[in-house]
């Protein structure tokens, strides 16, 4: 089906998908290790079930596939038979088909984190997805979906392969949410909407992770947010055990129901998720019946964003100006041996002070290679939060940020010549984000109505290729006044800017350049503008002046600036937080003089990761924070445990393992992080682990406790086969068991403690062995 057929069926009528492949297939009797390699084991099975979602009423039936990339199936022993498995997968779902249903080509994660939060690259990661992506397409699949989705950047590395693979195929893309609309990863449903909006999707949605009614006030929030069509595929509760049987606890009945609430938000396609079957869709599409589409309010307000932070540019936008290399001996040579300590400093340092951007801009650039700038876009996701202005002019260099970059940036800057300005359209295209037109083409005019006129010129050209002028400020070009320019020409371009309803940027510190007094005289000048109606500024925001004056103007004009939140924690904590390995290191050394390395250790630098742990609990930080917070002071607590007699510099020992056939660790990571900043020893014996091989280490490593992940329904049974194991064999430990297809009464039932989160983990770790709660 092409893109515009299905578009124009989207705005018709409401579409129902199919529901749940694994939990509906271990209902009926699958007991392997992977639900996909099913497709050349046993396809009648996949067939009668995906006949039976036919029957009830499913307009899509997804291809049993959403494991099948090259790196799953390699966990599996199965890489070889990728192109089989896939091919075989969609010859099935078509077959199942009666006349107009569509088979759409199911892709998931990878099951891991792309750099910098993972060890995978973002292109090998795109090589993954465009393979299976490239099978699928030529197997015949009516459209795509990239589903169950947690790194916003493994999302984009997907979507960018099924994009190179067809232009012109209907492509559906997910992600998973917390009760409190943030991804795993700490990127809010906002930012993926945002994000979206500019990508080459077509529809939008979320799944997983939630029963509905959690599930409508995350899809609210989507529905608010996103320009497309949008899709919902909730769970139908968290399992629990009936006998030998895994359960839900939503009913088909009371699934109905909350979907028909998804509808009045506006939802376009309808399914289910884990634990949702035949009988949930057939009810489904009986109480929704057949709808046209709601029609939604969605916010015209744009944002940037990074991976963790959404920031509007209305009423006005400040980009800090000082990670500018140009004309700095010392940090141009810093970048080129990659050492971005003091760029992370300044990004720092500006979020701080107020910016809700950070300009970026490398300085000499043909001394530079690809590397330099992947290194930088990953290391500010890493240390810094704030989105970014990316200031680079060697195009491929350009691209090469954009790719890389997790979230909605500004490509700071084009010309209005039109084969510059084409360049970086295309950029925009591919991989969103806002954009400044500098009014110039090689020469830069006198006067305002020269500029004014190449802007015009300029947006004749983006409206030409489908950019909206929101997501473009136009630089009305600031000249220094030390050269004997006048500042009154920049004035007036910004008016009359303003009077064609276009936004518009400066690079204030140009004014000044070469003259002394120069924050009064920007702060003068920016003023000026602001009255003459400017939208967004690239400044420097440590000049206390010019920020004052700036909402001072503002206030005038009857705007104000968002409050920026800050966290106000004590020293060690935000040194921790920004990973500033050195300063905790003096101030620990500090602390060695008058106390003991053991108390420094578990009642300063522990409590300390304490309080980031509860942070992140609680939302405040995400994972990025988590883990850069555990990396900076791992190093501390290895110089503390050198000097602390063995045996005492810990509170117990812990050993961990996602079970049996469960290839997902991500969960089983972040509790390992939080663990050992907590004061624990750990020892992680990996994913796919046996009963057998949890005893055996058991015996040799003599832990305190066992920690068991299950990620998926399938595979939970194997967190009471290995407890059982052990007590079976007389091995005296307590085991505590998580991961999203766990909860507090299957705990119960299996004999083991239940934790839902890592700090959650941490507290009962500590209780269990006697200590005090984070």
């Amino acid at each position: 089906m092409r893109r515009d057929e299905f578009i124009k069926l989207l705005e018709k009528r409401v579409l129902f998908l199919d529901g749940a492949y694994g939990t509906e297939l271990f209902k009926r009797g699958f007991r392997g290790k992977l639900v996909e390699a099913l497709n050349l084991e046993n396809p009648e099975m996949v067939r009668e079930l995906q006949r039976d979602y036919v029957d009830v009423g499913a307009d899509i039936l997804l291809t049993n596939t959403f494991s099948a990339n090259r790196m799953k199936l390699t966990q599996y022993g199965l890489a070889e038979f990728i192109e089989q498995i896939n091919a075989k997968a969609v010859e099935i779902a078509k077959s199942a088909c009666k006349i107009d249903q569509l088979v759409f080509g199911d892709m998931s994660s990878t099951g891991t984190f792309v750099k910098p939060l993972g060890e995978i690259d973002f292109d090998e990661t795109y090589t993954i997805f465009k393979e299976q992506a490239q099978i699928l397409v030529d197997s015949g699949v009516d459209g795509i979906i990239i589903e169950t989705m947690s790194d916003l950047k493994e999302l984009k590395a997907a979507v960018l392969a099924v994009r190179d693979v067809s232009r012109d195929i209907p492509l559906i893309v997910s992600m998973t949410f917390e009760e409190d609309g943030k991804s795993v990863t700490g990127t809010s449903v906002e930012i993926f909407a945002t994000l979206m909006n500019d990508l080459d999707v077509d529809v939008v949605g979320i799944n997983c992770t939630l029963e509905p009614k959690q599930m409508l006030s995350v899809f609210s929030k989507l529905a608010k947010y996103s320009k497309k069509p949008l899709c919902v595929e909730p769970n139908a509760g968290r399992p629990m055990l009936a006998g030998n049987r895994l359960v839900y606890r939503t009913s088909p009945e009371e699934f109905a129901i909350y979907m028909r609430d998804f509808v009045e938000l506006g939802a376009n396609i309808v399914g289910g998720c884990c634990g949702t079957g035949p009988e949930h869709i057939k009810l489904m599409r009986k109480y929704i019946g057949e709808r046209t589409p709601v029609q939604r309010a969605v916010t015209k307000e744009q944002f940037i964003a990074s991976r963790t932070v959404l920031k509007p540019t209305e009423p006005f936008l400040i980009i800090g100006e000082r990670i500018n290399a140009t004309g700095k001996k010392k940090l141009q040579e810093e970048i080129r041996q990659m050492n971005y300590q003091q760029l992370i400093r300044l990004a720092q340092e500006q979020e701080q002070e107020g910016c809700a951007a950070i300009d970026v801009n490398l300085g000499l650039e043909k001394v530079l290679s690809e590397e330099h700038f992947r290194g930088v876009i990953n290391e500010l996701d890493r240390y810094a939060s704030l989105p970014l202005s990316i200031d680079v002019q060697t195009l491929n260099f350009l691209e090469i940020c954009f790719r890389e970059y997790v979230g909605r940036a500004v490509l700071n800057s084009a010309t209005c010549d039109e084969k510059h300005l084409l360049a970086r359209i295309e950029l925009l295209k591919r991989y969103g984000g806002m954009l400044i037109v500098l009014c110039m083409e090689k020469d830069i005019p006198e006067h305002s109505e020269e500029r004014v006129k190449l802007a015009k010129k300029a947006v004749e050209i983006l409206k030409a290729e489908g950019i909206e002028l929101e997501r473009v400020f136009f630089d009305p070009l600031v000249l220094p006044i030390g050269a004997k320019k006048d500042h009154r020409v920049t004035v007036e371009t910004v008016r009359k800017l303003k009077e064609l309803g276009l936004k518009t940027s400066i690079g204030l510190s140009n004014l000044s350049f070469g003259l002394p007094e120069r924050e009064s005289v920007n702060a003068a000048f920016l003023s000026l503008c602001v009255d003459a109606g400017l939208s967004a500024a690239i400044l420097n925001s440590k000049e206390q002046t010019t920020m004052n004056v700036l909402r001072g103007a503002l206030t005038l004009k009857g705007e104000q600036l968002v409050k920026i939140d800050q966290l106000e924690e004590e020293p060690l904590v935000n040194y921790i937080l920004r990973g500033q390995r050195e300063q905790v290191m003096n101030l620990v050394q500090e602390m060695l003089k008058y106390r003991e390395p053991l108390d420094v250790s578990q009642n300063v630098l522990a409590k300390a990761m304490e309080r980031v742990g509860q942070l992140y609990a609680t939302g405040k930080i995400y994972l990025p924070h988590l883990l850069l917070a555990a990396e900076t002071v791992q190093p501390v607590f290895d110089h503390l445990n050198s000097l602390i007699a063995t045996g005492k510099n810990r509170l117990g020992k812990v050993l961990l393992a996602t079970v049996q056939d469960d290839i997902h660790d991500i969960g089983k990571k972040i509790v390992a992080t939080v663990l050992r900043s907590g004061g624990f020893e750990v020892v992680d014996l990996g994913k796919n682990v046996p009963a057998e091989r949890v005893l055996e280490a058991v015996r040799e490593i003599k832990p305190n406790i066992v920690g068991l992940s299950a990620m998926m329904t399938t595979t939970v049974g194997y967190v009471k086969e290995t407890a059982d194991l052990l007590k079976k064999n007389g091995v005296e430990v307590f085991v505590i068991a998580g991961g999203a297809s766990m909860n507090q009464q299957l705990a119960q039932q299996f004999g083991v403690y239940y934790a839902k989160d890592a700090l959650e983990a941490l507290n009962l770790c500590k209780e269990l062995l006697g200590g005090e709660k984070a």
